[in-house]
């Protein structure tokens, strides 16, 4: 008997890109589950667009931008409400998932107990061997948090499952009870930004382990790899880091990290301003600043 589950897609405008995703969850060879697209409050028409093109799956409107760990927890009261299931995929709109991957994420969080949260290897816009996510690594003591193996080529070097400090929220897959008893992700870090590490490492605290799992694919067009930088979202994910840091580091953690962040940060700093990207330079500053200066809100 497969478990249930509720596979939550958060959307915000790109109709194309949704409809790439959805299509590729639909073609899913894992059947028993129900497929919920929360929708940000698009500002293009493409959740009307949507709402035609696939009348049978659950649609959540959002009366305003609830920011992504806003809008995915108002995925999962919507689920709580309507479906009941006993584990949640949260999933970007800018994914694609292979017929096999919700099968084989589902079938391993079933066979180990340890596992709270599980994902994906993940690449970078399909087609492409161009690893995007491998799980994602932590180092309190340097402040270097990111995901494993970003960049490279897959050769094979990220084919062993393991458990990792934290999973990417593209492709989330978690336990319902887990989801529940860490209240969801906070809404402390709307509009985005490492909502999704601190969800890991809050999960870790109570006892649930995060597993990374090869042989299940995703492609996430999203990614600074493909993109590059824009200056509103490096604010927002500055501001953030801080955040994640001060709240579930040591006070010998915190100076360590504070001299090694304070060298690479003035690096990175002058290599942006003499690459002619000074609003970058402008838009991780302010975030910092704005975080630091700010008042401190208390971990879940």
């Amino acid at each position: 008997m497969r478990t249930r589950l509720a596979v939550i897609v958060l959307t915000y405008d790109k109709f194309e890109d949704t409809v790439e995703c959805l299509d590729s969850v639909l073609r899913s060879r894992f059947s028993n589950f129900e497929l919920v697209l929360v929708d940000n409050h698009s500002t293009d028409g493409s959740i009307e667009k949507l709402s035609t093109r696939y009348p049978a799956i659950h649609h959540v409107r959002n009366d305003c931008n609830l920011g992504v760990a806003g809008g995915r927890n108002a995925g999962w009261a919507y689920t709580r409400e309507h479906i009941s299931p006993d584990i949640l995929l949260f999933l970007d709109n800018d994914t694609v998932v292979e017929p096999d991957t919700i099968g084989i994420l589902v079938a391993y969080l079933e066979s180990n107990a340890d596992a709270g949260i599980v994902c994906a290897k993940c690449y970078t816009a399909p087609p492409s061997t161009t690893i995007m996510s491998a799980g994602m690594s932590v180092n309190f003591y340097t402040g270097a948090i990111g995901d494993v193996g970003s960049g490279e080529l897959d050769i094979g070097q990220y084919n062993e499952s393991r458990i990792v400090p934290a999973c990417g929220g593209f492709c989330f897959l978690v336990r319902q009870s887990v989801f529940e008893d860490c209240g969801g992700l906070d809404e402390a870090y709307n509009p985005y930004g490492w909502e999704d590490v601190d969800f890991c490492l809050r999960a870790r605290r109570k006892g649930y382990f995060c597993h990374y799992v090869p042989s299940a694919i995703v492609y996430h067009k999203g990614c600074k790899i493909g993109r590059g930088y824009v200056p509103h979202y490096e604010k927002y994910k500055t501001k953030h880091y801080f955040r994640l840091l001060l709240r579930h580091t040591t006070a010998p953690q915190k100076v360590s990290w504070g001299v090694v962040i304070a060298l690479r940060g003035l690096f990175v700093i002058c290599r942006l301003i003499m690459r002619g990207e000074g609003r970058i330079a402008a838009a991780q500053l302010s975030g910092a600043f704005e975080m630091l200066a700010g008042s401190r809100r208390p971990a879940k």
